[in-house]
């Protein structure tokens, strides 16, 4: 009885075949049908072969007793052949045409359900590095998988079709030599099958090292790295780094081999011991005189030919039983289901209203309540924040104010519904923020976090990605781009708001630190949204540019909340709110004024930074 996990293999190899049925339904079913149809042309050219050359020997007999009745038969005869190759010859190479298109949609089938699933993963599981090691899995192997598995099928299935005309035809001949042809292969398909289980648990267990080395050289050919690299003399030191990983790699994989080698020497060993006892009989049944000449010729070669197929069907069926390990995983990952394609387009999230594309639909709050919330990130035993309380009422201007590693970030995306809470709530209205999220974002707010995206795109759309369904609106992207104090700096570049953003990409020009902050700043202003969210919005600013963006700030709260992450607490004096973190606690918060009075830490903070101006 087939063992569970044998079952489960061939359940998901079946899920492979339905899948690539799913990408591309018409091409799948004409590459089987052509590959079929080579398939019965090389058992139909055996055949005929066999005919031809039953006439030859007929003819050479007819001709040495005077006869030439068989001209035209064998004439026949071997158009036929020349047809039946031609139509073999045809259908082979139109199918690895499209067999190659085929491929193609399912790349394109399969790293769309990946996209899909990092999309819908929740930003908790991208601190883990579980999640990370199965993306780098799946991106490695498990996109492939698919198409592996699917590509084979149709060769398979053409094997199976030449296997069967050829078992058929053998058994006609004599009933010993097709089984015994066809064990040739089960030695090679045991031991391709151990070397498959092998290569998954080294691929298994090797991902870290593997996601480590792409690291290392992410830092070394990345441009935004490369400054700093030159200028710590970084490269060698990193290079060896790189280099001692591929070492590893390398020993654990030598050693693999050597038992892969083994495996394979013994297989096919014991393949070539049966084929020669298949020869063996062969040899046997013509000195008894049970196969005559054209049968034994025909024989010949449709055990060479079976063996030939029976070997690489084995061979192929041991390597799709691997990728059936990584396709299994990629299922899970996506929570895929085989019968249906991906959209053309992305899905439109669910709102509780006119939502726009990918976001959820909601009316401003009243008041955002944080009730005794704790958070600590995946693999830290301590609380990043601990029980903070604090409610926001609509129009509020608030500042988080605190030392590096306060949590003010975390709290930040907390407060964005990006995080749910270890324990305790963010309310929105009343509603759990996260489960109102229903893990996509929210119309109603705007979030310009400290690492801020940098994306290939022109510099329009670098600044209409604030609002998908308003990306063409060029109008609202310049105003935006004006009030962000960018606008001037677009319309300098050399082709305007059309210049892609990137001295990466062809007729792409880079910005300064500061001038990217504007984009992304202009990106939160082109967004309508209630509810804006700054993580430090000045850090690569000027002076100017800091006073110019805070007068924006001010004109920004009418209809709006805002709160405010900096560390320069000149930006801050104005907020009408400020809360002050340290060590995942809010130990304080008022206005300005009011800490100055309470002379606590943020008074401390305050007359600290405010020495480093006072004159000397």
């Amino acid at each position: 009885m087939r063992s569970r996990s044998e079952r489960a293999r061939l359940s998901t190899l079946v899920a492979a075949v339905r899948m690539a049925a799913a990408a591309g339904r018409g091409l799948f079913v004409a590459v089987l049908a052509l590959f079929a149809v080579a398939a019965v042309g090389i058992v139909g050219a055996l055949v005929l072969g066999q005919e031809v050359l039953a006439h030859l020997i007929a003819s050479d007999t007819d001709s040495g007793a005077g006869g030439g009745g068989t001209v035209w038969p064998l004439w026949s005869l071997l158009v036929a052949v020349v047809v039946v190759v031609a139509a073999g010859a045809f259908a082979a190479a139109a199918g690895v045409g499209l067999h190659r298109m085929l491929a193609e949609r399912i790349m394109w089938y399969a790293g769309r359900v990946v996209l899909e699933a990092a999309t819908r993963a929740s930003l908790r599981e991208f601190d883990t590095p579980e999640f990370h090691d199965r993306i780098q899995r799946i991106r490695r192997r498990g996109v492939d998988s698919p198409l592996m598995i699917a590509m084979a099928v149709p060769q398979l299935i053409a094997a199976v079709i030449t296997s069967g005309g050829l078992v058929i035809g053998l058994a006609v001949i004599d009933p010993w030599l097709a089984p015994l042809t066809v064990l040739s292969g089960i030695p090679l398909w045991l031991s391709g099958r151990a070397n498959s289980e092998e290569m998954y648990t080294f691929t298994l267990g090797s991902t870290p090292n593997d996601r480590t080395r792409q690291h290392l050289a992410d830092i070394l050919d990345s441009r935004r790295t490369a400054a700093e690299v030159r200028a710590f003399g970084l490269g060698d030191h990193l290079l060896r780094r790189w280099s001692k990983l591929w070492a590893e790699r390398l020993a654990e994989i030598r050693v693999m081999v050597r038992r892969f080698v083994r495996r394979s020497a013994v297989g096919s060993l014991v393949s070539a011991v049966v084929l020669c006892t298949v020869f063996a009989v062969l040899l046997l049944l013509i000195q008894l005189g049970r196969l005559d000449v054209e049968a034994a010729a025909a024989a010949c070669v449709a055990v060479v030919l079976l063996a030939n197929r029976a070997q690489q069907a084995a061979s192929h069926l041991a390597a799709t039983m691997e990728h059936a390990h990584y396709l299994e995983e990629f299922m899970q990952l996506g929570g895929h289901q085989p019968d249906a394609a991906p959209a053309s387009v992305a899905p439109v999230a669910e709102s509780t209203g006119a939502g726009r594309a990918g976001v959820r639909s909601v009316e401003p709050f009243s008041a955002l309540e944080v009730d005794d919330v704790c958070f600590a990130y995946p693999g830290i035993q301590r609380n990043v924040l601990e029980s903070v309380s604090f409610t926001i009422t609509a129009g509020e201007v608030v500042a988080i104010v605190g030392q590096n590693g306060s949590g003010k970030t975390t709290l930040a995306k907390l407060l964005c519904g990006l995080y749910p809470p270890c324990s305790g709530q963010v309310r929105w209205d009343n509603q759990p923020m996260y489960e109102l999220m229903g893990g996509r974002g929210l119309d109603q707010i705007g979030v310009a976090f400290q690492d801020f995206g940098r994306y290939w795109f022109t510099a329009a759309d670098n600044i209409g990605i604030g609002d998908v369904d308003r990306i063409g609106d060029r109008l609202a992207i310049a105003r935006a781009a004006k009030e962000a104090g960018i606008h001037d700096v677009v319309r300098s570049l050399p082709t305007s708001y059309d210049t892609p953003l990137g001295a990466e990409l062809t007729g792409g020009v880079d910005l300064s630190g500061g001038q990217w902050q504007r984009i992304a700043l202009a990106r939160l202003l082109f967004r309508r949204a209630s509810f804006l969210v700054l993580d430090e919005p000045t850090a690569s600013l000027d002076a100017e540019a800091e006073a110019q963006l805070f007068d924006t700030i001010a004109n920004l709260r009418h209809g709006r909340t805002v709160v405010l992450i900096s560390h320069r607490f000149s930006t801050i004096r104005a907020a009408d709110r400020i809360l002050v973190m340290h060590d995942g606690r809010l130990i304080e918060q008022g206005s300005h004024d009011q800490l100055l009075d309470k002379a606590g830490r943020y008074a401390a903070m305050y007359r600290l930074q405010a020495q480093a101006y006072a004159p000397t």
